[in-house]
């Protein structure tokens, strides 16, 4: 055959998987999430719509993606509305069949799940991870997951030797022993945490990370959980970067990082530890390595490094966030790429915006109102709406069902420019979909929101 008719057949045939890969629609399709994976092929996106779905779920070794609308239309109300309930069965969600990358988890809250914690079967709650998985966990909320047994860990993802990105997540309400939001071991490697969220979880231990390598957390905000936050047990090369520790009961960081026959690194860069109960533990000897890091009680320790500070950090009301005094402004390392307002790295998860500083990429002045998304969602039975007003005016807030019928009036009133917020109770109301409205003037924006009881 032609050298060049077999290179245009080579082309062809390598292609043909993309080709030909499609959207499964869950419930149009199938009804069950379940039976949408089995049906799919490599490379396929099994598309979910709102609802909630009671079920234990395996990718059973399929390169797809699992979606909410989110993936779609990047809408983050749809996460909460799209939900897999464990029913306290077992995981919510498997990888165990060694899924590539390009697997992927996106848009989707995981509920309810049960792991189990009895050597060596031991599993996470929400999430579990084994066998050299490596997906893709992006904008999921993982939460009311638990783990039960002798050995239980891992009440929110549990990775046993896997690879997984996960981020832009929300971690809260999880419960084990140990590693009640997430565990990492038994040879994890590549581990990125990015971005996330982590808080209000229960057990001894938040993140748990051991024999494991190359763990990053970044971005991260791990806050007011009811153990200590960050636990690193033989696993080399841990980096926690650009990240806030705060406000944990327990340590901060405890680090065990020598063994009979290694030495394990943990590095610090940029990051907050603050208002934690308990000192930081590192083990002598340990190669504990921080810069540019505002390490409370740290002052006099020898892995105290260049540009570390041991103050208040300063935060603002909302926690977490820096007021405008705070010492940690500008005060990253410089050899960073620069925060997004174009200034010296701050210290932290979240950069300090000067609320005086002209965006030329955005309008000089707010123009018009807008509607937050309520929190949380699915709620039961409270939740609060959020909403921002550009000068002062007359302002209704008003809550609908699915019919078009007023179930609650929440503001009626004029109220000043800025930030507002206002909780809504639908405990006498049944469960279901409903709308809120904000209307401003002769204009006004709607959202949607679950009530699940």
């Amino acid at each position: 055959m032609h050298r060049l008719a077999i290179i245009i057949l080579i082309g062809i045939f390598s292609f043909i998987p993309y080709t030909f890969a499609k959207t499964i629609q869950v419930p149009a399709d199938y009804r069950a999430i379940q039976t949408a994976i089995d049906s799919a092929a490599i490379g396929d996106t099994v598309l979910v719509a709102p609802g909630v779905y009671n079920e234990n779920i395996d990718f059973h070794g399929k390169r797809l993606v699992l979606a909410s609308y989110f993936l779609t239309t990047s809408d983050t109300s749809y996460i909460s509305q799209t939900i897999i309930d464990g029913n306290a069965d077992s995981s919510v969600v498997s990888f165990q069949n060694k899924e590539p990358e390009g697997t992927a988890l996106i848009g989707l809250s995981i509920r309810n799940g049960l792991g189990t914690g009895d050597w060596p079967n031991v599993r996470g709650g929400g999430i579990h991870l084994e066998y050299n998985a490596k997906p893709l966990i992006r904008y999921c909320y993982i939460y009311n997951n638990e783990t039960t047994g002798s050995s239980n860990r891992g009440g929110g993802i549990n990775t046993k030797n896997g690879a997984p990105t996960i981020s832009n997540c929300k971690i809260y309400n999880n419960k084990s022993f140990i590693g009640s939001a997430i565990t990492v071991g038994n040879g994890a490697a590549e581990v990125l945490i990015d971005s996330c969220e982590i808080f209000n979880n229960i057990g001894f231990q938040t993140v748990l990370l051991a024999y494991s390598e190359n763990v990053t957390i970044r971005r991260t905000v791990i806050r007011h959980n009811s153990g200590g936050a960050l636990r690193s047990y033989s696993t080399n090369n841990t980096r926690l970067i650009q990240s806030t520790i705060f406000a944990n009961q327990g340590f901060g960081i405890e680090y065990s990082g020598v063994s009979a026959t290694v030495r394990d690194t943990f590095y610090v860069f940029n990051s907050i530890v603050f208002a934690n109960t308990d000192v930081n533990y590192i083990s002598e000897g340990s190669l504990f390595i921080v810069r540019y890091s505002l390490i409370e009680g740290a002052a006099d320790s020898v892995w105290f490094g260049e540009g570390c500070l041991d103050t208040d950090p300063l935060f603002s009301d909302s926690l977490t966030f820096l007021s405008v005094n705070s010492p940690v402004i500008n005060a990253g390392d410089p050899a960073l790429a620069a925060d997004p307002d174009g200034t010296v790295a701050d210290m932290g998860a979240y950069y300090y915006k000067d609320p005086t500083m002209i965006d030329e990429n955005k309008p000089k002045f707010l123009s018009r109102f807008a509607l937050g998304q309520n929190y949380p969602n699915p709620f039961n039975p409270a939740t609060k709406i959020t909403y921002e007003l550009p000068v002062t005016k007359y302002v209704e807030v008003s809550v609908f069902n699915v019919l078009g019928q007023k179930v609650g009036a929440l503001v009626n009133k004029e109220q000043k420019a800025g930030s507002h917020s206002v909780v809504f109770n639908g405990h006498d109301l049944a469960s279901g979909v409903y709308f809120y409205q904000l209307q401003v003037g002769g204009q006004s924006q709607i959202r949607k929101m679950l009530l699940v009881k």
